[in-house]
């Protein structure tokens, strides 16, 4: 009897601690770590970073009772990528992270990211038709999602319109090719002082990857191996030669771009943002009159969007794969947020956002854009991603430059360098 009644004791006291235990585990709340860094994304400067992911999370754990978000302050773009790795390291990789485009494919060899697919497949809210064409694809690996675009800067032509009208040239419209670029550029490169020497200039700062994307280059076959001996590369080439020979040995600098001596120059979306006479913007090129037009390709209908993504990822350790899920849908998926990512960013949504109440299209026109160029940018294929080892990158960037340079035959040149980049 006295043994029955210790052992109901004991019993009891078990049931009681299990259920006090029970309790304060229930009442701690889960912990989500998230992955961001400070400042604009584009290197560009921004104040509202901290604002924008504190209102998401603000909203995100008033949806999700006894769940917090937390990240660390103060990480810096430049510093971003390395303190993943510690974190990735030490065991301790955030549950949700900002992704930068360069550090996609290294997360991918690693196992860092988890597949988004079953994720995406039990979710009936997700709608792949709601993201721009091909901007879902770039974030994939062997045909499995692994992270979302978030925000997107796309390259855009800055346009002198003060020099053309000048010129007597009417300014292009959104469905200029580069024939048309070309064009321009031949009419308005001139000695204007009659020194003999070029002062006036067509355009600046235009790199071999812009003209590839114009003619819709790919480097890589699908086998990952280079192909460069090809009509689109050959006729990239020839016409960074035409548009080079226009300033007869003469290199236009930033200061003839900033002095209004240039009229194209290739500009990102989040400089447009930044630099545009926008009030409360930084003032640049404030000596002349200018827009931003898309970049032009070899047809209206044709050529990659070149520019930058930025994505949000899930780690592939994560204990809260749902909750995780539901954050990362609250920085890419929702509506609100999205458009706040536009009205207080540096960068395009991927997103294509409802327009009905007119707010998106009437930011864009405030600030010196409309949304029909946005959308046609967005609606171009966007530039492939593709995974080149440092040395190969090196003497690509190198060679090309000397082909551009040189008379040597163009032909023979790109057959030597596939071989020697394919280490054939």
């Amino acid at each position: 009897m006295i043994m029955n009644k210790k052992w109901s004791i004991v019993f009891w006291s078990i049931v009681i601690v299990s259920l006090l235990a029970g309790l304060i585990y229930w009442q701690t709340p889960i912990v989500l770590r998230l992955g961001v860094f400070i400042g604009g994304s584009w290197n560009v400067p921004s104040a509202s970073t901290y604002e924008l992911i504190d209102g998401i999370i603000a909203q995100f754990e008033q949806d999700h009772p006894g769940v917090r978000v937390q990240y660390d302050a103060g990480i810096s773009l430049n510093d971003y990528s390395s303190w993943m790795s510690d974190k990735i390291l030490e065991g301790s990789c955030p549950d949700v992270f900002l992704l930068i485009e360069g550090d996609l494919d290294l997360y991918k060899k690693l196992g860092v990211l988890k597949n988004l697919d079953p994720l995406i497949d039990s979710d009936l809210g997700f709608r792949e038709i709601q993201y721009y064409p091909n901007t879902l694809s770039l974030a994939s690996d062997r045909g499995h999602q692994i992270a979302l675009p978030m925000e997107c800067n796309p390259d855009m032509m800055l346009v002198n319109t003060s020099l053309l009208r000048q010129e007597g040239i009417p300014i292009p419209d959104e469905s200029w090719t580069i024939d048309d670029l070309y064009t321009i550029c031949q009419k308005v490169s001139r000695d204007k002082d009659k020194n003999g020497v070029l002062d006036q200039f067509g355009i600046y700062g235009y790199s071999w990857e812009h003209a590839f994307d114009a003619f819709n280059v790919e480097i890589l076959d699908s086998e990952g191996a280079f192909q460069l001996h090809q009509d689109p590369f050959k006729q990239a080439i020839t016409y960074l030669k035409e548009l080079k020979d226009l300033h007869h040995g003469v290199e236009p600098t930033k200061e003839d771009l900033d002095s209004g001596k240039v009229a194209f120059a290739p500009m990102s979306y989040a400089e447009f943002v930044t630099y545009n006479p926008y009030p409360w913007r930084i003032k640049r090129y404030s000596n002349f009159d200018w827009q931003c037009l898309p970049m032009p390709a070899n047809s209206s209908n044709s050529g990659f969007s070149g520019g930058s993504f930025l994505y949000m990822g899930i780690s592939s350790r994560t204990f809260f794969s749902d909750l995780s899920w539901d954050l990362l849908k609250a920085f890419c998926c929702d509506t609100k947020n999205q458009k706040e990512i536009v009205f207080n960013g540096l960068g395009i949504s991927p997103f294509v956002l409802d327009e009905s109440n007119g707010d998106v299209s009437l930011y864009y026109e405030q600030i010196g854009i409309s949304s029909s160029l946005i959308d046609l940018i967005m609606r171009k294929k966007p530039r492939p991603n593709i995974e080149i080892d440092p040395p190969a990158d090196l003497i690509l960037d190198s060679k090309i430059k000397e082909l551009i340079e040189n008379e040597d035959d163009i032909d023979l040149s790109l057959i030597e360098l596939e071989k020697e980049l394919n280490n054939e």
